[in-house]
């Protein structure tokens, strides 16, 4: 009998475990399609307020004494009774609850705010819902129009369009396009974590200096307020978002700015003991030290810088998940069928500063041998001096050390199979250029001194601003390119100024929207270019500029494991496929940072490219250029399909930028689950040698054949065997590396 009730308590244990994991498996289904299909969006006007629904986040507003406040977020689709709010706001008063900001002339105008009228209406490319709302101010000739894109899922964008009705100009002197409570927790004390004092952690970026973005840290935010600011006169290589996270109810909202100037934001925690109530707040714009952000003529409209808001209950994949799927469907231009997620290469590893037709002839060579499928020309090909790329930087014409211009190059690119780009770093007016003497009056100036060693156009200047857009039209016609990379090393820090209608005005403002407006412009008049971000390397992420270009390099710091963590992190908020790496020997120091296949692992799991892979065809070592060619194709063959539209997974979130930790591990699944791919790395001799890799993004109920990239050997692997132990990879070295391929059977 013991026996009997023995071997049935086994039968009844497997039979939970196996609905266990189907339900894991159908909740994984329901994941995967949530992200793509369930899409709901909605917006309930009844003045004086607006309800708006995208997916199951709920935004409820309403004109409350002159000011447009927030009543609360809610990400799980219910809508509060009206009994609930009938005082919360009266309880609210005298606390940061508008849900936008606008100060004119150093006033405030929140509390003198009247409803206009609002409307909705369907948009398209991507399509969306579009809320507007009116508001005029009863202190100043000023009208407000408040846009908010509804797209169906837990992401909703706004931004204003501010309007000078006076007979005189007027200066905005502070601004943010979206602000207001995030959350209001009341009675959850017993549910803090142990040791806690508040339910609120924010994550932010640490750094705003080169080679260190995604460097993500998170903090309790309890009676302080957590102030974040871009001061390098572009979004900078810290992020314009933060990630705020509610540890006892699962929510996270994120905030993200999508503006290339400099930008504040502040997080606000207010703790009341006595109620056990915590409350959370937050406003983020654009921001500058001179009185004036825009200086607006009689009649003159001006749209801010939009802001892209999450609010969801899940875990930090899924909430990443859902920012990717943003980003991809309702940030970036569409790709362009056949020219994406290419293997590019650039002519800068061995003949950096010393450029000639017959040695970027003998790179396209190198490059097409291992299969490289675009070519660009970057820095050095332009300008009256040789060897100084920076300084010629504005005479756009090939210099004497090309005497057959670039099209003879190009044309050799092409007859190798390879589409053909150029690097322009537009933007900027080096010492040595005849541009610089011609224009002296065009160098962006702060206090009448120029700015960054004068080596900065002023954008904001609609002359200046012209040549451009006339210049970068040239040359993709006159060398007839696939691909126009934009580059923009200079950092202004504070910008320019010039007094205008008695106002001292910040220029950053006017030189972000001359930028994208043209930029605009130009993707309408070449849909068939692919239109290429960087700014001395990831200078400028922010979902502004990415509004405008298909893909971008993050840092050009090539060296592991600062490399690896740097993806780590921006995969936070932009998808991998249009992260651009670097393979090769520009940077100093790569070839001796790890071993070859961790080298090139790092660089295919993102998008590649290949700068420098030997002095000449001759001296091109053949371990080498068959390893080269080898990942490459794994890339092309495999990586790629599984890539393009992943969910990522972050097995190791937050991970130490300038110290040492011991792993590096990424996830990436193909939406249907039948394949995925696990990119382990050891970033330091620190802890135990095994990694056990537990997958995330798989169909648990299937058995999947694993490849052990290494060893090339594949096993069979269980759906229960895969959720513990998982898959073991010993690594014992410091950089080394394994790539996991999973596919179903």
């Amino acid at each position: 009998m013991k026996v009997y009730l023995l071997s049935l308590q086994r039968v009844v244990l497997q039979i939970l475990l196996s609905v266990g994991i189907l339900l894991l498996a159908g909740l994984n289904s329901i994941h995967a399609a949530d992200s793509t299909a369930l899409r709901y969006r909605a917006a309930e006007i009844d003045e004086p307020g607006i309800r708006l629904t995208s997916g199951l986040t709920i935004c409820d507003e309403v004109l409350w004494k002159g000011r447009w406040v927030n009543r609360y977020w809610l990400a799980t689709g219910f809508i509060e009774p009206e009994f609930h709010l009938t005082s919360v706001l009266e309880q609210r008063q005298g606390l940061p609850i508008d849900g936008f900001q606008l100060a004119i002339e150093g006033q405030d105008l929140g509390g003198t705010w009247k409803w206009v009228k609002a409307e909705k209406s369907e948009v398209h490319n991507p399509d969306g819902l579009l809320v507007t709302l009116e508001l005029t101010s009863t202190a100043r000739p000023i009208t407000v129009k408040i846009h908010t894109l509804l797209y169906g899922g837990p992401v909703m964008v706004r931004w204003l369009e501010i309007v000078n009705t006076g007979a005189k100009p007027t200066a905005i002197t502070s601004v943010s396009p979206w602000s207001g409570m995030i959350w209001d927790a009341t009675d959850v004390k017993e549910r803090f974590p142990q040791g806690a004092t508040t339910p609120f952690e924010v994550g932010y970026a640490q750094y705003e200096t080169w080679g260190r973005e995604g460097a993500w840290k998170f903090e309790p935010v309890e009676n302080t307020t957590k102030t974040l600011a871009g001061t390098r006169g572009k979004s900078g290589w810290g992020h314009p978002t933060f990630f705020a996270h509610n540890k006892v109810t699962g929510e996270w909202f994120v905030a993200s700015l999508g503006s290339s100037g400099n930008w504040t934001y502040q997080v606000t925690g207010r703790q009341f003991p006595d109620s056990d109530q915590d409350l959370l707040f937050f406003r983020m714009g654009p921001s500058t030290v001179d009185p004036a952000l825009r200086v607006l003529e009689p009649g003159e409209t001006v749209e801010t810088p939009r802001t892209h808001v999450l609010c969801m209950r899940g875990d930090i994949d899924s909430v990443i998940q859902a920012l990717h799927q943003h980003v991809r469907h309702e940030v970036l231009p569409a790709p362009i069928a056949g020219r994406d997620m290419l293997v590019e290469a650039n002519h800068r590893g061995y003949i950096v500063d010393h450029e000639s037709e017959p040695g970027i002839d003998r790179e396209i060579d190198l490059a097409a041998a291992v299969g490289a499928e675009l070519f660009v020309i970057d820095a050095g090909w332009y300008g009256p001096e040789p060897n100084r790329w920076a300084s010629n930087v504005g005479d756009w014409y090939a210099g004497a050390w090309l005497p057959n211009d670039i099209n003879p190059i190009r044309e050799h690119a092409r007859q190798k199979g390879m589409l053909f780009g150029l690097w322009v770093e537009i933007e900027s007016i080096g010492s040595a250029s005849k541009l610089r003497q011609q224009h002296p009056d065009w160098i962006l100036t702060r206090d009448g001194k120029p700015v960054a060693n004068g080596r900065q156009l002023d954008v904001s200047n609609p002359a200046v601003a012209a040549w451009m857009e006339s210049e970068i039209v040239r040359i993709i016609r006159k060398y007839d390119l696939d691909l126009f990379r934009l580059d923009y090393n200079t950092t202004v820090e504070a910008g320019g100024n010039r007094m205008r209608d008695g106002f001292l005005e910040n220029t950053e403002w006017r030189h972000v929207d001359a930028l994208y407006a043209m930029f605009d412009r130009l993707h309408r008049q070449f849909p068939h270019v692919i239109f290429q971000n960087c700014a001395g390397g990831g200078g400028r992420l922010d979902l502004g500029i990415m509004e405008r270009f298909q893909d971008t390099e993050i840092s050009d710091w090539m060296r592991a494991p600062r490399s690896l963590k740097i993806v780590n992190g921006m995969t936070w908020i932009l998808p991998p496929e249009i992260l651009l790496r670097s393979f090769g020997t520009e940077t100093g120091g790569v070839p001796s940072d790890a071993d070859l296949v961790t080298q090139l692992r790092a660089t295919t799991m993102v998008l590649p490219i290949l700068r420098g892979l030997s002095p000449s065809a001759e001296e091109f070592n053949p371990l080498l250029k068959e390893e080269t060619i080898r990942q490459l194709d794994l890339y092309k063959q495999v990586i790629r399909p599984i890539m393009k539209d992943c969910r990522v997974y972050h097995h190791t979130p937050v991970t130490p930028m300038l110290e040492s930790s011991p792993w590096m591990v990424l996830e990436y699944s193909a939406p249907d689950s039948h394949a995925d791919l696990g990119w382990v790395f050891r970033t330091s001799e620190s802890g135990d040698a095994t990694y056990w890799f537990r997958p995330r993004g798989l169909d648990f109920s299937r058995t999947y054949n694993v490849t052990f990239s290494n060893s090339g050997q594949t096993v069979t692997i269980t759906g229960d065997r895969l959720m513990e132990p998982g898959v073991p990879v010993r690594l014992e070295s410091d950089l080394s590396s394994e790539l996991l391929i999973f596919r179903a059977q």
